[in-house]
């Protein structure tokens, strides 16, 4: 079995005029910074579903998370932190632990807490986020579009008007509008309907942000029996002149026809 080893993650900071201490994590917090350190040691989606065990707990010490790893895994994250605080910049990261540290960075900032990262390897790395430091995520990684989108709208509304979808491909979205937006013509909560929006896309993870409604589209899908069968019958004389269907359809995709 390979040694263990561990990484450990120490807040300080105060809240409600005394020093934080576990009792002031909440359970959200806690889901997330065991989320945020699987995805730091385990980016991709192939890794996650192979890495090993992680266990935790959470010790006093103000507030003091405790990763328990492979010692492999351990060094390997001591050498990506002792990196940052070298280079004093996330910029060389990939997008999703530049991410990450870039959380960490906005929550010492927004909450007056200090992050004291570490591991247990003999040559101890020490990563400090605080308020005046500087590790954000600078990379640009976002596209500016126009899309569309279909689903299921849920919420409208709000001090300030926003419209809540649910989507198939990219689960449920906020999409800011305007009050005559929101107002005009028929009733649309809870109906299936398609929205054209501007916004951004960040090429990394795909994910839509900052999105606002130009305009809706009337999602009416009807399913014809006659009119597919009449496409299929005017299609066969075509594909039945075609060889290897196959190969053909492999060169439309732009493939060689070959594996």
């Amino acid at each position: 079995m390979e040694e263990k080893g561990s990484i450990e993650i120490r807040i300080e900071g105060m809240v409600d005029n005394h020093p934080l201490t576990p009792l002031d994590i909440d359970i959200d917090e806690i889901k997330e910074m065991l989320a945020d350190i699987e995805t730091f040691l385990y980016p991709q989606r192939n890794e996650k579903i192979k890495r090993p065990l992680i266990s935790y707990r959470i010790e006093e010490g103000s507030a003091k998370h405790l990763f328990f790893l492979p010692i492999t895994a351990a060094l390997s994250f001591n050498g990506m932190i002792g990196e940052i605080s070298s280079r004093d910049s996330i910029d060389f990261l990939g997008f999703k632990r530049a991410e990450i540290i870039d959380k960490f960075q906005k929550k010492a900032k927004l909450k007056n807490w200090d992050y004291f990262i570490s591991t247990s390897s003999s040559d101890k790395k020490i990563l400090r986020i605080n308020p005046s430091t500087n590790y954000y995520n600078n990379t640009q990684n976002f596209i500016e579009t126009e899309f569309y989108l279909y689903g299921e709208i849920y919420q409208e509304g709000g001090i300030t008007p926003h419209l809540h979808i649910i989507t198939k491909e990219y689960g449920k979205l906020g999409i800011a509008a305007t009050k005559e937006q929101l107002t005009q013509g028929e009733q649309k909560l809870y109906k299936v309907y398609g929205v054209k929006v501007t916004g951004k896309k960040n090429i990394a993870d795909n994910k839509l942000y900052d999105l606002k409604l130009t305009d809706y589209i009337a999602y009416n899908p009807v399913f014809d029996r006659n009119e597919l069968n009449m496409l299929i019958k005017n299609a066969k004389p075509n594909l039945s002149a075609i060889g290897d269907v196959d190969k053909w359809l492999n060169e439309l995709r732009g493939g060689t026809g070959y594996e």
